[in-house]
This record gives structure tokens, sequence and C-alpha cells, in this order.
């Protein structure tokens, strides 16, 4: 499952506009927010924004919202937030009290009979989903509804629209039936017959949308669209808005995520980034916090005392958790930026520096061995120089994320080039990262083991260096040092996660 802030780029979908239908009440929420149901923020953001915004990083550029209760809130919340870049046609549906097929007429006029996804502002996705249902071919007239077979993991099953397609089409839809297969997941790839259908169906004293689904499957001109493992859900209640939200939050993690990350820093991280993403807190902030409550442990690993060492080893630790919470909020508020990525990576080596440092002055104060000064003095150098070297080729490559670097030298280098030294240093990656070494260096701190603390700083920064400076050489001999392209504007605003 993906939060919203990834986009595949690169692509032209084959449907650029969306129909947004923002018109009920939303009774059934009522109690858990004053605002308007479309506005009722999921973890920091707003339902229909969320919407929006998934929307727009699959590629949707134009977006048709009938609005109804409340539409001027609505409206006003919408068109005065600077994060909705995309064209936006506001339509009132003044009936919206009746059935939610004359909210979709309403649109009609503003999709210029050109083929558009069609969706509710209560329901959520994936742009997996969205992406899915943009490049699902329409024959002449026909209609596509995306459906999921995972029934046994619906929530609220009792609640959802219920499907029975054969063969890809639809043979029934609708709440109260017993025999289906499929279900109902609010998102459509339309063409323009839809209006036609509902016409038909209102004509008759039908105005939901489901009856105009009903005409097209009568025609055998709707089909049906899997969208596999894509995350949806429709938020209707209390309880789904607190099972969407839990849904959100517990996608945060990634594949790469190391051990510790993975077992425990996530576990601790994601619980801060829920109470984050309620603050008007960026996720630059939140790097910045972390860096300071590094240059704290680092301040107190410089005391020879062990008090302050152990206490000083747990901030490191606290701060490595904090750390992850710039990435969690950017991607759950949709706030990944190319300078969000190098305030981060910024904070992130300074803050390792600092700390290095202080335990190299912490170790001094402790043995008062000049010789320690000295070769740490060359270690911080050669590892500041190393970082230098990645800090250039970023700028000149527009990316702002050191794992962009790693990943450059996996893609321009092949792998009968990378010699010996990559396929060592590749078993032992997991060590240079910050969840790991922040850990151990917390429990070597807390045994009192500043010997040990001050070796291992020495012996793996060295063996970072090394690794920078043989990763260099190679991009260098493979295809020079400059990069061969840059990050689009586009790219750095939409793909970033901030490094994490």
């Amino acid at each position: 499952m993906h939060t919203g802030a990834e986009v595949l780029v690169e692509r032209d979908p084959m449907i650029k506009q969306a129909v947004i239908i923002a018109a009920g009440a939303g009774s059934r929420l009522n109690g858990h927010s004053d605002l308007p149901k479309p506005l009722v923020p999921i973890a920091g953001v707003g339902l229909l924004k969320r919407t929006l915004l998934t929307a727009e990083r699959a590629g949707i550029d134009l977006f048709v919202i009938v609005t109804g209760y409340r539409s001027e809130e609505i409206r006003a919340a919408i068109d005065g937030d600077a994060q909705v870049t995309a064209h936006v046609e506001w339509v009132e549906n003044s009936d919206w009290r009746k059935g939610n097929g004359l909210s979709v007429l309403a649109a009609k006029p503003f999709v210029n009979d050109q083929p558009f996804i069609l969706t509710m502002a209560d329901h959520l996705f994936d742009p997996e989903v969205f992406v899915t249902m943009q490049n699902t071919p329409l024959g002449s007239g026909e209609c596509s509804l995306g459906v999921d077979y995972r029934i046994d993991q619906v929530f609220d099953i009792d609640d959802a629209t219920k499907v029975r397609e054969q063969g890809g089409q639809i043979d029934a839809i609708g709440k109260t039936l017993t025999d289906y297969n499929a279900i109902d997941t609010g998102v459509f790839s339309c063409s323009p017959s839809l209006f036609d259908a509902l016409e038909l169906a209102v004509a008759r004293g039908e105005d939901s949308l489901s009856a105009g689904i009903q005409e097209l499957s009568a025609s055998g001109r709707m089909r049906t669209s899997d969208i596999g493992d894509s995350f949806w859900t429709d938020v209707d209640t209390p309880e789904a808005h607190r099972f969407a939200e839990d849904a959100l939050i517990s996608a945060l993690g990634k594949p790469t995520d190391g051990f510790v990350s993975k077992h425990f820093n996530r576990k601790v991280s994601t619980r801060i980034s829920r109470v984050l993403v309620k603050t008007p807190l960026t996720p630059n902030h939140i790097s910045l916090l972390a860096m300071g409550i590094s240059f704290l442990a680092a301040y107190l690993i410089a005391d020879p005392s062990y008090l302050s060492l152990a206490i000083g080893g747990l901030l490191f630790q606290f701060a490595s958790i904090v750390d992850g919470c710039d990435g969690e909020v950017a991607k759950l508020k949709f706030r990944g930026s190319n300078l969000g990525e190098w305030v981060d990576t910024v904070a992130d080596n300074v803050s390792y520096l600092v700390f290095f440092v202080a335990i190299v002055v912490g170790m001094y104060r402790h043995t008062g061995d000049p010789n320690l000064l000295t070769l740490s003095f060359f270690v911080i150098v050669s590892l500041a120089v190393a970082l230098s070297l990645v800090f250039v080729y970023l700028r000149l490559s527009g990316s702002g994320s050191i794992v962009s670097f790693y990943e450059t030298f996996l893609e321009e280098v092949p792998r009968e080039r990378r010699g010996w030294f990559h396929r060592v240093s590749d078993r032992f990656k997991f060590a240079s990262r910050r969840d790991f070494f922040a850990a151990v260096f917390a429990l070597l701190a807390v045994m009192g083991a500043r010997t040990t603390m001050f070796w291992i700083f020495a012996v793996g920064s060295s063996l970072i260096t090394l690794s920078i400076l043989i990763y260099t050489g190679h991009l260098m001999r493979s295809r020079g040092f400059w990069p061969s392209r840059r990050v689009t504007p586009v790219e750095s605003e939409l793909v970033s996660e901030k490094a994490d």
C-alpha cells in the first residue's frame, strides 16, 4: 500500500480528467467533526484533498467537483490550499438531497464528451487504483467499475456495495445482494454514455448512480476492472475513519527498512507521526528537531561521566526514531520535496559528524590520550571530504538523497566491474544505516563501553569513507562523474518521500 506521495512519471495515461462527487451531508460521520464530510481530516489531510492529490499523482490534471451540502465551505478550503495545483471546475447540485446519480449528471457539461474517472470524495485509494482505471481500455459506449475480489478483507462488508460479475461484465450490483463475488470500490472509468444511462434511469424515477450502472449492465456495456492488491476504503462512519487512518499509518514502513527500524523504530515513530500530522509542523521542522536532539545527545556524550554517556546514547537513539517521522509526515501530508530531501540529508550528516566529534571529545576527556585526537582528526576530515563528493554529485544530479548516489552506482556500473570490495561491503551495508548504528551506540553507552564506541566510530567511518571513494571512482570510470541527466521538477516534487 502507498500513502499517496509517489507518482509514476514519464507515463501518458489514457484518461486525464476526473469527476469527484462531494455533495452529500455525510450524516453517518456526524459527531466526528463539525466540518463538512469532504473536509474531515484523515492523518492530517481532508478527505477531498487527499483524493485530489492522490489522483493528481496518478497523472490526472483536470477535476470536476460536484458539491451540494455546505458547498461554499468546501470550495473555499480547496481553492485556498496551495498544495492543490490542478485545474478544478466546481459544480453545485441543488438537488443533493436526492440520489447521487443527479450529482453525476450535474458534471455532464464539463467533461467535454471525453472519458473520465468517477469517484467519491469519501473514498481513499492508492494511486495505483487510479492508474489501473485510467488505462482501462473502453469500447464504444462502455464504462468500467473498479472491483475488489478480496471480499474477506473489506472493512464493514455489510455496508459495502456488492457486485456479481461474469466474464468481466457486471450482472448485478447493490448493497443487499446475497450472491456476489466482488465489491464495488467506488471508482469508475466512464465514457459519456454513463450520462445517457443515468438520464434513462431518472426518467423512470430512479436517481441513484447504481440505477445508471444497472442500465449499462443490461445492455452489456458495464465492465469490471480488478484493482488487484491495491488499497482502498470507504470512509462513512467514525469506525471507518479510524480504520482508514490506521491503514495509512501502518503502510509507512519501507521495504528498505533495516532490522532495527522495522522491528522497533517504526513502531515508535509512526505513533509519534500520528500526532505530528495534526500539528502545523512541517517535515523540515521535524528534520531540524531530530538534528537538535542529536546535538543534545552529542553534548552529553562529550562529558566523561557514565550518566551523561548513557543518557546521550539513548537520546541519539531517540533522534534516530524522530528522524523517521519527517519522511512519514511528508508521505501522509503529501509534503515530499527536493528541498525536504536536502534538509533531511544535510541535517542527518551534520548530526553524525557532530556526534562523532563528541565521541572523540568524550574519549579524550576520559583517557587524556592526545594520539586519539590526531587519529580522529584524520578520520573525521576524510569522512567530511568523502561526503562532500557525494553532495557535489547530488547537487549536479538534482537529487537530495544519498540513496540516489548508491542507486546510480548500481545502475551505471556493471556487476562484473564492481569488484570484491563492493561484494563484501554490500553484505555489511546494514551497519551503515542510522537505525542500526544508533541502536548499537545506545546499547554501548548504557553499558558504559566508551572505548568500544570510539573504535567502532573510527573503523566504521574509515570504511564508509573508503566505500564512497571507491564508488565514486567506479562512477568516474564508467560514465564520468557528472550525472547523465538531472531530476525533473515534477520528479523532485512528486517522487520525493524525504530520505529517512
